[in-house]
């Protein structure tokens, strides 16, 4: 087996894309649908944050059967998902169902994504930032295609049109992969959650570190079509919009994971959420969509740089067997924080505007980074002092 080329990695790439697809092809079409159904602002919220939420659950009680073999029996599980999740969205007629069919395609990712990265990570010792940096690339490119797709074809073809291209591509990748041999990771043979892993200080930070780079996501997601409608935007700008974020991250992922392979991951994630905080604050008083769009280009390049970081974070925290339940900590740990944004984020920029609520955003970033540093500094010196215990 190859450490580069490991068998089925293409198939498994083009299949995270279609899981992103499917999962965010909704976020440039909700002002579409608060319109046709007439739900308000909280709505929003609802629809992001439930997605959210099922997938923290998802991933805290079924990551960690990757680790026990199951591996590709999650991935073809999400991917079915995806399917069943897009084509709900595209029968849905209200708010309710609207929500429920977000819970599906939530759930798809908390099934496909700590197994996908479970793989990247056991295929090698070396260079395990790079692959992870490669997915993380892939899995946004295809995050950020969904909202254009969804952009594109919503006016020529209705509501109902983007969520079933969604879907195929979902089935596409299924059939594609179902075939194909994977590396299975390290077995775990003690049946319990991930939990357990928190008590290591090096865990904690990493998945601290996931969060904070993480947290502005929820606030995107839950109104920034909203905002961006607002000052006049069309829907294929939105859709463009979320392009300009996910292309240099796309681009830059690897180099991204292969720059913390180097230099050291905390290091590398530590400096990214520090350009990232102010960022996020500046969306909120930016009164020109296009400069609302750049903005989100150069966001992207400096995420490419520290989600990689954070993963490998987590991944070099984890022990022997962990791998899954450790990526699915740090994954729920985000949708946690994204799920709680979100459901803030449409009753904030209603009574708070863009401007507080932004700068809010921005101060999480600063906070949650802040958090991962001290636990890093703890495990360091707990390590330390374990090292120089000396053996009866």
């Amino acid at each position: 087996m190859s450490a580069k080329h490991p068998p089925g990695w293409h198939p498994l790439l083009v299949a995270t894309a279609s899981i992103g697809i499917a999962n965010s092809v909704v976020f440039s079409l909700l002002s579409n649908l608060q319109d046709r159904y007439g739900f308000g602002d909280a709505g929003l919220s609802l629809i992001a944050g439930s997605g959210f939420l099922v997938g923290l659950i998802g991933q805290l009680l079924l990551a960690p059967f990757a680790d026990r073999g199951h591996s590709k029996v999650l991935l073809l599980a999400g991917l079915g998902l995806a399917v069943v999740g897009s084509i709900a969205f595209a029968l849905s007629g209200s708010l309710l169902t609207l929500v429920a069919s977000r819970c599906v395609v939530g759930l798809s990712n908390s099934l496909f994504m700590p197994a996908a990265r479970a793989i990247a990570v056991s295929v090698s010792p070396n260079n395990v930032a790079q692959r992870l940096g490669t997915m993380s690339g892939v899995e946004l490119a295809g995050f950020v295609t969904g909202p254009v797709i969804g952009g594109f074809l919503v006016g020529p073809f209705g509501l109902k049109v983007p969520f079933l291209v969604a879907g195929a591509f979902a089935l596409v990748a299924a059939l594609m992969l179902a075939p194909r041999a994977l590396p299975q990771p390290p077995i775990d043979t003690v049946q319990r959650l991930a939990f357990d892993l928190l008590r290591l200080p090096r865990v904690r930070s990493g998945v601290l570190m996931s969060m904070a780079l993480f947290l502005p996501v929820g606030f995107y997601d839950a109104t920034l079509d909203r905002y961006l409608t607002d000052l006049g935007a069309s829907d294929v700008l939105i859709g463009l919009s979320f392009l300009a974020y996910g292309i240099p991250f796309a681009l830059l992922a690897t180099t991204g994971g292969r720059l913390s392979d180097r230099s050291g991951a905390l290091r590398v994630a530590l400096i990214a959420s520090i350009a990232v905080a102010p960022l996020t604050g500046i969306y909120g008083f930016v009164a020109v969509p296009m400069v609302i769009v750049l903005l989100s280009a150069v966001e992207g390049c400096v995420q490419a740089l520290g989600v990689p970081a954070s993963q490998s974070m987590v991944a070099q925290a984890a022990p022997p067997g962990r791998a899954a339940a450790a990526q699915g900590l740090a994954g729920s740990g985000n949708l946690l924080i994204g799920a709680v944004t979100a459901y803030s984020a449409g009753s904030m920029y209603e009574h708070w505007g863009s401007e507080w609520m932004f700068t809010a955003a921005g101060s999480g970033v600063v906070l949650f980074a802040g958090l991962s540093l001290w636990q890093s500094r703890a495990g360091a010196d707990r390590e330390g002092t374990r090292a120089l215990t000396p053996t009866p």
